[in-house]
């Protein structure tokens, strides 16, 4: 647990003297005395006019404040026609300046150790349009409740959905601590769950995972299909005509996705298409927290389907050696976010090979997506949380026996 009553009292007490003079925007004047000298520019150097300019502690948690004003625990000032700003009454202590214009869409900021006697500190903050980004929390499972995800020093928080995904759709470029917490009803404090430091801007901060050491799960991205589609292989029953191809990605996604089409060439209702990746050998996923793709389709309400396969021989698919285990999406045009859970998959039938999770948890050997018949299928950014990266186009260690499953025991 973390107290935060005590915390942000302090804050409160250290600007409560100065909270009349929010909103005061400076003069040409450069002086720095008991001040902070700003200049505020572009990455070329070109003075950011008018921006807004907001002075927080660094010990700053949105969303942890439990006296419902954020207003005291920040100071507003606005830059002149040369980007410059003189922040004035700002006791000593560590901040974190923040320089941002939601017209203009830019934004930055810089931490500093401030003395109010030091009559020296110019600081030059560069402003950039801002940067999306997401990632995952792994909560422990008796944790019901949604953490709230956010910035260190700034006033930026987002919520995690029922799956612990979140995503922040504008947040300035640069190196910040990043929090997930949960308050607490009983006691007035917070329990966090997670921190990561991250470098807005850069590729490694679009993806991120909180979790407390007692908690954290792996996480990487399984496919994001940059580099084609040439490993994975589509198929379909005898009257099926599946085509698969890699394309430049549309509605809002960047990069390339996989598309595929499933012609359907008989009325038979049995009829089947889907693009798999072999695993290389048996890879036990027993530890699996969950997988998330992105998908749309060419119609509203297709049905669409995620896989995990264990297949064994050619003999018989619905044999109990070659396994599945499915859950069923509903996708539409725009790109939507599937969260595959292990808990919540297709309970145990035997249809079309279906033996349920339990079946097949701890020796997968392929992946597969089915796709609606008669209709185009886009699939993009596969990500696997709960388990250690493995290469997927690599062998993995074989098993030297499998253990059958009976066909019977439901999950």
């Amino acid at each position: 647990m973390i107290k935060r009553a005590w915390t942000y009292g302090m804050a409160a007490l250290a600007f409560c003297y100065v909270a009349c003079d929010s909103g005061r925007t400076a003069g040409s004047s450069m002086e720095t005395e008991n001040s902070i000298a700003v200049l505020v520019q572009l990455a070329d150097g070109t003075p950011a006019a008018r921006m807004d300019v907001i002075v927080r502690p660094e010990s700053y948690l949105s969303g942890a404040s439990e006296l419902g004003s954020d207003s005291l625990f920040q100071l507003h000032f606005e830059t002149d026609e040369q980007g410059r700003v003189v922040l004035t009454d700002v006791p000593s202590g560590s901040y974190v300046i923040e320089a941002r214009s939601d017209v203009k869409n830019l934004k930055g900021f810089e931490k500093i150790a401030y003395v109010e006697a030091d009559t020296t500190t110019p600081l030059t903050v560069e402003v950039s349009e801002p940067s999306k980004v997401s990632g995952h929390v792994g909560l422990p499972q008796l944790v019901r409740r949604s953490a709230t995800v956010s910035v260190q020093g700034l006033d930026y928080q987002v919520p995690m959905d029922s799956n612990g995904y979140f995503e922040f759709e504008s947040l300035p470029n640069g190196n910040v601590e990043i929090v997930a917490f949960v308050n607490e009803d009983d006691d007035d404090s917070i329990t966090v769950y997670g921190k990561i430091e991250a470098d807005v801007g850069t590729k490694s901060s679009k993806k991120l995972y909180l979790g407390d050491s007692a908690y954290v799960k792996k996480y990487f991205v399984f496919e994001d299909f940059e580099n084609g589609v040439d490993r994975w292989t589509p198929a379909g029953s005898k009257n099926v005509e599946v085509s698969l191809e890699s394309v430049t990605a549309n509605r809002g996604r960047k990069g390339h996705v996989a598309h595929f089409i499933c012609k359907l060439d008989s009325a038979e209702n049995w009829d089947w298409g889907l693009i798999g990746l072999e695993l290389g050998g048996y890879v036990d996923m027993s530890d699996l927290d969950s997988v998330t793709f992105w998908a749309r389709t060419s119609v509203d309400s297709a049905r669409i389907s995620f896989s995990f396969d264990r297949f064994v021989n050619n003999d018989s698919v619905t044999s109990p050696d070659n396994a599945k285990s499915w859950k069923h999406f509903v996708a539409n045009k725009e790109w939507t976010r599937y969260t595959v859970i292990p808990s919540q998959m297709e309970k145990a039938d035997s249809s079309g090979g279906n033996y349920g999770w339990n079946a097949v948890k701890d020796s997968i050997t392929k992946i597969g997506i089915f796709g609606a018949m008669g209709t185009e299928v886009w699939v993009d950014d596969i990500e696997v949380y709960g388990y250690g990266i493995f290469d997927p186009y690599a062998p993995v260690s074989k098993k030297s026996a499998l253990k059958k499953s009976d066909p019977k025991k439901k999950d």
